[in-house]
């Protein structure tokens, strides 16, 4: 692994292979000057863990993924019995805002969304424990607005990103807190095709089971030639833009249902530290998840950087 200066960050993805190692400095100029640039972490605390079953998943450690959030929906069955059901998953990139896809929304939803819950590991424990380690219990706040990209579309699932205003903001502990932006030039630069990205939610762990595991579940999956995505997708009657990236196309590995709006990640080398950052968001796959060769198709962050900013305030 190559190891830069203090003023540089690299990108090392599990293959002791440096991606690109540029200016930690380099800060993209549309993002260093937008008036909200102050909101974000900017690179102090973000990104990192306490830590050194999505399909073909493992469990996570406790605290491995603190910006991991569960969408709460409030949903009436047929005998107008009110369920509470977790549905999609969200990244806390703020103490006032969780990123999650435009699909996730109430809107596309057709039931209303009611809080989101930080700091959850075993969703039958509060709190969670771990060799002898135990978080504070989970923090559930209510959703004060939503906003989605304003071009997204249910049949084409294009700019599918949706940012969450919290109610009140989070309290940051080891166990709760924001994953780094993509806000350096070279996000934009970078060519991921082959290499491994995580992914990380309560989805299905197992194809012929149809409830979410208890555990929040990880994996590592392969980014995809984007051509040989477009042409995938094709075939299938959809269309792939560059604003998307296809992830995974293993047989039972694949984010899945109930992983929806969660995060893809990797770790990046800053100033010696490791750091994740968002790289994108669990967007749609095929109809039977993870019992195809068929990739996984994620929102790429880096190119809404702008938009996000757009759309937060104090």
């Amino acid at each position: 692994m190559i190891i830069c200066n203090v003023k540089h960050v690299c990108v090392f993805l599990f293959t002791s292979v440096v991606l690109s190692c540029a200016t930690y400095h380099d800060i993209r100029k549309d993002i260093i000057s937008h008036p909200n640039w102050n909101l974000l972490d900017r690179g102090g605390d973000c990104g990192r863990n306490v830590a050194y079953r999505i399909l073909g998943g493992k469990n996570a450690r406790l605290g491995q993924y603190p910006w991991i959030a569960r969408l709460l929906y409030e949903d009436i069955n047929g005998n107008n019995e009110t369920n509470f059901i977790y549905e999609c998953s969200g990244t806390v990139i703020s103490e006032r805002y969780i990123l999650t896809a435009a699909h996730c929304s109430p809107e596309y939803m057709k039931i209303p969304l009611i809080s989101v819950r930080l700091g959850e590991h075993n969703v039958r424990t509060n709190p969670d424990c771990e060799d002898g380690v135990c978080a504070p219990p989970v923090q559930d706040i209510t959703i004060e607005e939503n906003t989605c990209h304003e071009n997204y579309t249910e049949d084409l699932l294009h700019e599918d990103i949706c940012i969450l205003r919290l109610t009140n903001p989070i309290q940051f502990n080891d166990f709760v807190s924001p994953i780094c932006l993509p806000i350096h030039d070279f996000f934009q630069q970078i060519n991921y095709e082959g290499k491994s990205l995580e992914v990380a939610g309560w989805g299905v762990s197992d194809i012929f089971v149809e409830t979410g595991s208890d555990v929040l579940q990880t994996l590592r999956l392969k980014v995809l030639n984007h051509s040989q995505c477009v042409q995938t997708y094709k075939n299938r009657k959809k269309q792939i833009i560059p604003k998307q990236m296809c992830v995974g196309g293993v047989i039972g590995k694949d984010s899945c249902a109930g992983d929806s709006g969660g995060p893809l990640m990797a770790p990046f080398s800053v100033n010696g530290w490791p750091r994740y950052h968002l790289i994108g968001i669990v967007s749609f796959g095929p109809v039977f998840c993870a019992d195809s060769k068929v990739p996984g198709v994620y929102t790429v962050v880096s190119d809404y950087m702008k938009w996000i900013l757009d759309n937060i305030k104090e």
